[in-house]
């Protein structure tokens, strides 16, 4: 057990905007200050991938989005983070349905240094940083494709009013899903590979005495592609909008409700998948983690047109993730097997490991607008509670029973607190006629800690740790229209990421009680960025090069023999790299029916070490010029698609380049790497009209993921077995799968 202490086509068919200052929004609020509403990032009429959608050119930062579109026709299994990855930079594999024990990478920056916004409103967890399987919560997952109508997605630092408290890399903002003034309604239902099974319902019920509403459920459920990944999962989501006033003011909210079930598969020797088959798992009898968790968030807020110039939005929000898994390994199997060695199989049988979080803030904004400039300001306060324990027995079920003077069954019983903060001021200039664009910004932020363990197993005595951090963040960007059509821009900006809760844990000395003080440095980063963007009639294409600077980077280790993880300094690197994005409606193609669209994506990302430090779990060596590891050196993706009436198809292709794997439990470069793998998707769909009772519409749609069966590994890395030599470890990646399914729409 690790405490953490321890179809892209479609995608480029919504002519994704490539650079639009889509919102403002701090980790963060959501004003729009020009360019793309949430109409314009669907197209035109909210729905049809192909309605002209223009490209500002006046954002002296890199944006782009995804589409409605690409979000409805996704397969089932396709995850919220599995969407994103049809953007330059991002990388994305997970370990089974559902998005268990989900990976991110954007632009080389792992998940815990990048934030993931619903509606401006930060989703990363405030004492791990990830979204998504932090603190070895393998299957927590809150937002689902049911939930958002479109993504923005800010690459490096961009401006205060967009950066959150752990963007590094990028900033990732979901747009909810919005009642519209028009009444619907739908129901849906489909089935298809691994046994997977989901059904929908929605219920938009219009404009009815001035407030509109949405109400939507989705479940599915899957036996996954190994021995060991089934899950399930049911997702609830909520909106409310009521314009008042004219327009003046608008009250608004959102709620998500998500729960998941399932277990959880382990990597496995290379060695034995290959004598065994792909699928293969340690049986139940011998090793199982299985997890359940419920999550849920809501969002309520105002915006008032004070004067034609003065508009002001507050938000409020909450958010609560609890967490449980139940594990067990047979001490017995796990010591005969020293070739591949089984890890959390310390102390008892059966584990009880639980991480629960809870989360209160409020989020003010005011933008004016003035002839010449737009000046945004706002803040953010998040405050969060965090409570974390394992607990062992020699049998099942395993009962808590934790004690004062640490003779209970509690490996440890932490409780922390963490208040975040930030404001920041923030102008957009617009001179010689709209054609330079300057956006200086600054945001400072600040972070109140405190660690507190309980005396237990792995700590005699029961003791405390805090302190305080804060960082004054500059930015600054610059875009140039020299040609009707052609711009040219280039930005500068710093950020911070606080360290991690895991950086406290070891300050509570296990031999005397006494406290040391948190000696890791928050990260820091020096984001240098410079582009070019074209637009002609439907065609677009943008494509710049980014350098960033990071010191004090974060290294992670877990001690394979007891589960306990630390954080640290692990010196400097660099990651740089170059991204292009290219799309073209392409309408009628001669005598070919239908009108077709499509795509080309690029990413190179380079990142590597810039000085020397020490694994302090084994002490290897990290050496300057060694590569980050789970970074793919080249990512490039191409899609078309195609409609015709009431025909769609989309077929979209992704080729992942090689990538430094790490040394297992740490962030430490292995020498190894793991080869290139291309993966292509195709959708089908076909909507009919019918005319019985209160429906609309029947809309049949066909999945395959993997088309062509490509055999890749989803996560991988170098393991050391009992006599001290190194193997390789691997999880295999979802198999070709088809999907097929249903919806009525009233």
């Amino acid at each position: 057990m690790k405490k953490t202490r321890l179809l892209l086509g479609t995608a480029c068919s919504t002519f994704m905007a490539l650079t639009a200052p889509a919102m403002a929004q701090d980790s963060g609020m959501a004003t729009p200050i020009q360019g793309i509403s949430k109409t314009a990032a669907t197209g035109a009429d909210g729905v049809n991938p192909r309605a002209p959608v223009k490209i500002p050119l006046k954002s002296p930062y890199t944006v782009s989005i995804i589409g409605r579109k690409t979000i409805e026709t996704a397969s089932p299994m396709t995850t919220a983070q599995d969407i994103l990855a049809r953007e330059p930079s991002i990388f994305a594999t997970n370990n089974g349905p559902g998005g268990v024990n989900q990976k991110v990478t954007y632009r080389s920056f792992n998940s815990t240094q990048f934030s993931e916004t619903f509606d401006g409103i930060g989703l990363n967890d405030a004492f791990n940083g990830a979204v998504t399987a932090q603190a070895d919560n393998y299957n927590n997952t809150l937002i689902t494709a049911n939930d958002f109508d479109s993504v923005q997605l800010y690459r490096g630092i961009n401006n205060p009013a967009v950066n959150g408290y752990d963007s590094l890399g990028g900033t990732i903002n979901y747009s909810p899903r919005t009642p519209t003034n028009t009444p619907g309604a739908e129901v849906g239902a489909g089935y298809g590979s691994f046994n997977t099974f989901n059904w929908h319902a929605t219920l938009n019920t219009g404009l009815q005495h001035g407030v509109k509403q949405i109400f939507s459920f989705a479940r599915i459920t899957s036996d996954g592609w190994t021995q060991m990944d089934k899950n399930s999962g049911s997702n609830l989501y909520y909106a409310v909008d009521a314009p008042l006033n004219g327009g003046d003011t608008n009250i608004y909210g959102s709620f998500i409700y998500n729960t998941s079930a399932g277990d959880v598969a382990q990597l496995m020797a290379v060695d034995q998948l290959y004598q065994s088959g792909d699928r293969y798992q340690l049986p139940g009898s011998d090793y199982y983690k299985q997890n359940n968790s419920t999550n849920y968030a809501g969002i309520g807020g105002i915006t008032q047109q004070i004067t034609p110039y003065l508009s002001v939005d507050v938000k409020g929000f909450f958010a609560k993730n609890d967490y449980a898994r139940n594990s067990f390994c047979n001490k017995t199997f796990a010591a005969s097997s020293y070739l591949y060695p089984v890890n959390d199989c310390s102390h008892r049988a059966y584990h009880l490991y639980s991480y629960y979080t809870g989360t209160v803030g409020v989020q003010p904004s005011a933008t004016l607008d003035l002839p010449f400039n737009t000046v945004t300001f706002g803040g953010n306060i998040t405050s969060s509670h965090l409570h974390s324990s394992e607990f062992f027995s020699a049998s099942a079920p395993v009962l808590p029973n934790p004690q004062p003077n640490g003779s209970g069954n509690d490996f440890w019983n932490e409780h922390d607190i963490r208040t975040l903060g930030s404001v920041y001021a923030q102008d957009t200039l617009s001179l010689f006629q709209n054609r330079l664009t300057i956006t200086p910004g600054v945001k400072y932020l600040w972070a109140e800690t405190k660690d507190t363990d309980q005396a237990a197993y792995y700590y005699p005595y029961t003791g405390s740790v805090s302190n305080s951090d804060h960082y004054l963040s500059p930015t600054v960007g610059v875009n140039y229209e020299f040609l009707p059509g052609a711009a040219v821009y280039a930005a500068y900006g710093q950020n911070v990421k606080f360290p991690e809760i895991t950086s406290y844990y070891n300050n509570i000395a296990t031999n005397s009680g006494t406290v040391e003080p948190v000696h890791t440095q928050p990260e820091y980063v020096k984001d240098y960025e410079a582009g070019l963007r074209y637009e002609r009639g439907t065609f677009t294409a943008s494509a710049n090069y980014y350098y960033e600077n990071f010191t004090n980077t974060f290294a992670n280790y877990t001690d394979p023999s007891t589960g306990n993880s630390t954080t640290t300094n692990g010196g400097s690197s660099r990651y740089d790299g170059e991204e292009l994005q290219l799309g073209d409606d392409f309408g009628n193609l001669g005598a070919m029916p239908g009108d077709f669209s499509g795509c080309l994506n690029y990413a190179h990302n380079n990142a590597v070490y810039t000085s020397s430090f020490v694994d302090p779990i084994n002490g290897n060596v990290i050496h300057k010029g060694d590569k980050v590891g789970q970074v793919p050196d080249n990512l490039v993706s191409a899609g078309v698609n195609w409609t015709d009436g009431n025909y769609y198809a989309a077929i979209d292709a992704r080729y992942t380049g090689s990538q430094m794997l790490y040394m297992a439990n740490s962030t430490t470069p292995s020498g190894s790497t793991q080869g290139g793998y291309l993966l292509t998707n195709l959708t089908l769909q076909d909507t009919v009209p019918v005319s019985f009772g209160v429906a609309k519409s029947l809309v049949f749609t066909l999945n395959i993921d993997n088309l062509f069966g490509v055999r890749y590994y989803a996560q991988s890395d170098v393991n050391t077995n009992n006599i001290g030599n190194n193997y390789r470890e691997a999880l295999i990646g979802a198999p070709r799968a088809v999907y097929g399914g249903v919806t009525m729409k009233f």
